[in-house]
């Protein structure tokens, strides 16, 4: 993906490669409503890429250590 797309919104096929969904897949997710996207004036499915970026890295699991930490943290709170 070249550097000049980042600066203007994206195409379906440009949120798919940058994803790495397939483009049916894209297309379900804006059917499901699932996915942000523009629609100008009933036209073209634009994407905004920090809507991408968004999209991608939302409902981030915490690893098990991260976990932990968290845990102990909240079981030393009333220890001090």
């Amino acid at each position: 993906m070249n550097n000049t797309i980042f600066d203007k919104p994206l195409t379906v096929e440009q949120a798919a490669e940058y994803t790495g969904f397939s483009v049916a897949y894209v297309y379900k997710l804006i059917h499901l409503k699932k996915i942000p996207f523009f629609k100008p004036e009933g036209g073209k499915i634009l994407f905004s890429l920090d809507d991408l970026k968004n999209f991608c890295f939302r409902n981030r699991q915490a690893a098990e250590y991260e976990l932990q930490e968290q845990a102990e943290s909240i079981l030393n709170r009333g220890r001090a």
